[in-house]
């Protein structure tokens, strides 16, 4: 599951009695190391399959832009991409079929995409593929500055 969706419905299960806050970490933990794994794990095939046209340059300036920008913006940037994720899943969830589903959810997600918002999970595998395209970011700024 993915840490961002995790943390809400975990976090309303611990507000409404029905998960004990160890419950919580265990989850949240567990969550974010899968999803870390998984991407790095996806950056690396992609990285070493060589897909990426032109080397990845575009994947590295990528990297470097979400590494560069100051806090409070890149934290805005965070709310509001979990806020369109939100809406998302919850407009999905009055569809009445998987195609529904799909349209919803696509025009959200491609609008926190085309303003250039920050999503913790994407940016696990886009930060390393960068890096792995020779984008000039550290494994440290990678965990503190993302």
């Amino acid at each position: 599951e993915l840490f961002t969706g995790n943390t809400a419905l975990v976090t309303m299960a611990l507000i409404e009695g029905k998960a004990t806050t160890a419950g919580l970490v265990k989850s949240w933990v567990s969550s974010y190391a899968g999803n870390l794994a998984g991407s790095l794990l996806l950056a690396g095939l992609v990285s070493a399959a060589g897909v990426l046209a032109g080397g990845g340059a575009a994947a590295a300036k990528v990297a470097v832009a979400k590494t560069s920008g100051a806090f409070l913006p890149t934290l805005l940037k965070g709310v509001l991409c979990n806020w369109l994720v939100c809406m998302a899943v919850y407009l999905a969830s009055f569809a009445k079929d998987a195609a529904g589903k799909m349209v919803i959810i696509w025009f959200i997600i491609s609008s926190f995409v085309a303003m250039g918002l920050e999503h913790s999970v994407a940016n696990m595998f886009l930060i390393p593929l960068g890096i792995l395209s020779g984008a000039d970011v550290s494994w440290k700024a990678f965990l503190l500055k993302n």
